[in-house]
C-alpha cells in the first residue's frame, strides 16, 4: 500500500523549490548531489518522507538501493545496478565513490519524480573533437526523447568508436555492459543493437562513472 506516501509525494512536489543549476560540467551547467539534497532535503522532512540509499552485492556487483520512505511506514523502493570499477583507470576505490555520487542524484530525482533541468551528459568525458552541444540536449527542454533519431544514434556510435580507438578494454567492458543491461542479441553488432533513448543514457551515465 502507498496511499499515505503518495499524498505526502504530491505535497512534496507542490513545495519543493527549484534546484539550481551552480556548477560547472564539460556540456553546462548542473546541479550537484549537495545541491539536490540541500533543495529537497528539508521540504521532504516536512512531509514525513526521507530518501535513505543503501548498497548491496549482486554477483559481485555493486547495487544502489534507493528507498523512499514515510512516516507511515509505507516505502518505495529502487535499485540500481552499478557499473562495474573493474580495467579502469586510476584508483578504483574513487571511481566506485563517484559512481555511487553520480547516481545516487539520478536515482533520488528519478524516485521523487524531479528534474533539476541536468543535461545527461553532464559528465566530464566527451572527445574535444565532439561537439559540446550533442544532438539529444540541444532544443530540448527536459527529459528524453521518445525516438531515438538518426543524428543522435550517430553521436553516440562515434563517441563509442572514439572510446575504442583510446582504450579498447574500457570499450569492451562498456560493450559487456550493455549486452547484459539490455540483453542485447550477440549475433547483432553494438551499433545494431543500440535503438533506444536508454541505450544512449547509459553509454553516457556509465562512461562517466568509469573514466
Amino acid at each position: 500500500m502507498t496511499k499515505e506516501i503518495t499524498a505526502a509525494l504530491c505535497k512534496f512536489i507542490q513545495q519543493v523549490g527549484t534546484i539550481e543549476e551552480k556548477d560547472n560540467a564539460q556540456f553546462g551547467k548542473f546541479a550537484d548531489l549537495s545541491t539536490v539534497l540541500s533543495t529537497i532535503n528539508p521540504v521532504l522532512a516536512a512531509n514525513g518522507l526521507a530518501v535513505i540509499h543503501t548498497t548491496k552485492i549482486y554477483e559481485d556487483r555493486n547495487v544502489l538501493v534507493t528507498n523512499l520512505m514515510h512516516t507511515s511506514g509505507e516505502v518505495i523502493t529502487s535499485e540500481y545496478l552499478l557499473p562495474s570499477a573493474t580495467n579502469i583507470r586510476g584508483n578504483p576505490m574513487h571511481a566506485e565513490g563517484g559512481a555511487l555520487t553520480y547516481f545516487r542524484r539520478y536515482c533520488e530525482l528519478a524516485i521523487l519524480g524531479l528534474n533539476a533541468g541536468i543535461p545527461d551528459n553532464d559528465g566530464d568525458f566527451a572527445d574535444p573533437k565532439i561537439s559540446k552541444v550533442t544532438p539529444i540536449t540541444k532544443n530540448k527542454a527536459v527529459g528524453m526523447p521518445k525516438i531515438l533519431d538518426d543524428e543522435t544514434k550517430e553521436y553516440y556510435l562515434k563517441l563509442v568508436g572514439t572510446l575504442l580507438v583510446k582504450d579498447k578494454k574500457l570499450y569492451n567492458s562498456l560493450a559487456d555492459a550493455l549486452y547484459i543491461e539490455f540483453d542485447f542479441n550477440r549475433n547483432k553488432k553494438l551499433s545494431e543493437n543500440i535503438t533506444l533513448p536508454k541505450h544512449v543514457t547509459f553509454i553516457e551515465e556509465w562512461i562517466s562513472a568509469n573514466q
